[in-house]
């Protein structure tokens, strides 16, 4: 058996058995043309969601030479020095964040170190001072700059499907770890860098929240598309005439029943749900980075795909009463 997935760009492939969520709209639609004689409905491809590039905080403060050798008896000065060196220079996002995180409670360990000179004790309190206060962008920076994370703007051919899979089940705690990161950065000191490393490994190489971000977006535009070319018949005239049979709408009522109702509408519950479901995450993360810089994209899709299936079914309540067909 050859069934057809509706690729973003439209282009169909084949592949298993098991059809894509929105191959039933296809159908849908293709069975809802017969009743005129027209070919099925298409949708644009998706344009690929704003983001930012959110820059690195810059250090205004450094712990030179000659006081990193005043600190042998810290364990800060062998986490500078890792940091200096050529593979520290390359590290990528995650780590340096977690460089800045272990780097605030080293440096005040060694504050608190009678053995640490007073100058060097000043000048480790200011670079951590203001470790303290990049936090959050440095974290921002982590979010815009990993591909785990920037990853959910982006667009995938993959639909999620139906059934919950691992992908859900890993890409939940990995949202869940993160937004516990962010709350937990309040008190630095109970801040752990290792969550973000647990994270981004639950997310790597895992598509779930991106393909349910598309499959969203793609759903709305099959509600929007079909909805707009229902809007264009004019019931009274061609499609159930005062005096003549119904049997074209009964037809339709038939197709509408058998696939919006049966399966469209439920797979779009499915999908609010799941949305709902990740939409706290986003919404944490927008307030901690700015929803400039990091837009909550979840809550505007709930929204829209509410809106464009309530347009879609008040059509066919309008439909019922013109044409007085039965639903069930």
């Amino acid at each position: 058996m050859k069934c057809k997935l509706l690729l973003i760009a439209l282009s169909t492939v084949l592949l298993g058995c098991t059809p894509a969520p929105s191959d039933t709209n296809q159908t849908y639609t293709e069975r809802l043309g017969k009743v005129f004689d027209t070919d099925g409905l298409s949708i644009e491809a998706l344009s690929v969601l704003p983001h930012s590039a959110i820059d690195k905080p810059k250090s205004s403060y450094t712990i030179s030479v000659i006081d990193l050798a005043k600190l042998g008896h810290c364990r800060v000065s062998t986490h500078i020095a890792n940091h200096n060196n050529q593979l520290g220079k390359l590290a990528k996002p995650s780590e340096q964040f977690k460089y800045a995180l272990n780097f605030i409670a080293y440096a005040q360990a060694c504050i608190d170190d009678d053995r640490t000179p007073k100058d060097v004790q000043q000048a480790l309190e200011l670079a951590r001072q203001e470790k303290l206060a990049q936090l959050y962008p440095m974290l921002a920076y982590v979010f815009t700059h990993e591909k785990e994370l920037t990853q959910f703007f982006t667009l995938t051919f993959s639909e999620v499907q139906r059934e919950t899979s691992q992908g859900e089940i890993h890409a939940l705690e990995a949202l869940n770890t993160l937004t516990s990161l962010i709350k937990d950065l309040n008190e630095p000191n109970k801040a752990n860098g290792t969550m973000l490393t647990d994270a981004l490994e639950k997310l790597n190489n895992n598509s779930y929240v991106q393909s349910l971000i598309t499959s969203t977006r793609v759903q709305i535009a099959w509600n929007k598309t079909t909805t707009a070319w229902l809007s264009s018949l004019a019931l009274e005239r061609k499609v159930c005439p005062a005096g003549k049979n119904k049997k074209r709408a009964q037809v339709l009522n038939n197709v509408f029943q058998k696939f919006y109702i049966q399966d469209i509408q439920a797979y779009q519950s499915q999908l609010a749900k799941r949305l709902h479901d990740i939409e706290p995450h986003f919404q944490t993360f927008t307030d901690k980075f700015g929803g400039q810089d990091y837009p909550n994209v979840v809550t505007p899709l709930i929204t829209e795909l509410k809106q464009s299936a309530k347009s879609h079914v008040y059509w066919w309540q309008n439909f019922y009463k013109v044409c007085k067909v039965s639903p069930l």
